[in-house]
């Protein structure tokens, strides 16, 4: 039964209560933090600043005190793809002209070009997905719906709905594990009526047929529990902006600036041009 456990596959949209350093930090540092980090590994060219990125990315999860397997199982899922996207890469990556070939098997040749790019976008994508899972496993969810409203709470001179564009960011993020188990139910109804999930020599189109119709089932629920949600949320009375109102008041101190601060020199290590080699 492991090919259906799907949530123990997702760490991305789960929250951990460990106690750690990060997670008595102020929701509004951890936010701005996280998001210069996820900007700086997201438009880096370096492959300097992407090792330097991986070193700072795994320093977070240990002050985290997030366990190295729960980090590493995120990354199982969406591995077959990034090896795919690694290897097109290169393959199709522009070299210069008096670069010499590493490999050339029947007029099909991978430069040096190819391969750093491969590395690179492997890098990369690993690091996204490790600091997603630190951001999801170190923010509640009433943290980052406060942290959010506060952070945007500027926007609303201009007209824009910052509470509402807060809670729709939480409620995606956080919908991921539910989506897994849900997709974890149809699995299983769909073998207990005979489909057949557990072939390991199924190749990529008979995948492709068994997912489809898990897919559409998918869709639907989460439609639905999509509008349950809804109800559930207007029957509380549920209202944003002014009359939404926290019990616990946030008080930025010098630990979050502290934060903050090594948050900025994380993200100058990951995209200083020094690094750009």
């Amino acid at each position: 039964m492991n090919d259906f456990e799907y949530l123990r596959r997702i760490t991305i949209g789960q929250y951990l209560p460990l106690g750690s350093t990060i997670h008595q930090i102020d929701p509004r540092s951890k936010l701005a933090g996280f998001s210069l980090i996820i900007l700086a590994l997201t438009l880096t060219s370096s492959l300097l600043g992407l090792v330097s990125g991986l070193g700072i990315v795994f320093l977070l999860v240990i002050l985290s005190k997030i366990p190295f397997a729960y980090v590493f199982r995120g990354l199982l899922t969406p591995l077959p793809f990034l090896l795919i996207l690694a290897i097109l890469q290169m393959f199709t990556q522009p070299h210069s002209v008096d670069s010499l070939p590493i490999l050339d098997f029947q007029g099909i040749m991978v430069f040096p070009e190819g391969i750093r790019a491969g590395i690179m976008l492997l890098m990369k994508f690993t690091s996204l997905v490790f600091i997603l899972t630190v951001v999801s496993a170190t923010i509640s969810t009433l943290e980052m719906i406060h942290g959010l409203d506060l952070l945007l709470k500027p926007a609303r001179r201009i007209g824009i709905k910052t509470e509402a564009a807060a809670m729709t960011l939480q409620i995606t993020l956080r919908f991921i594990p539910f989506l897994a188990i849900s997709a974890e139910r149809i699995a299983k109804s769909q073998v207990s009526r005979g489909a057949n999930w557990g072939s390991r020599k199924a190749n990529l189109i008979t995948k492709v047929r068994q997912i489809i119709p898990l897919l559409i089932p998918l869709f639907n629920g989460s439609l639905k529990q999509a509008e349950s949600l809804a109800d559930a949320m207007l029957a509380r009375g549920y209202a944003g902006g002014e009359l939404r109102t926290g019990m616990v008041e946030y008080q930025f101190g010098k630990n979050d600036l502290i934060f903050l601060l090594a948050c900025g020199i994380m993200t100058l290590v990951i995209w200083i041009p020094l690094f750009s080699i």
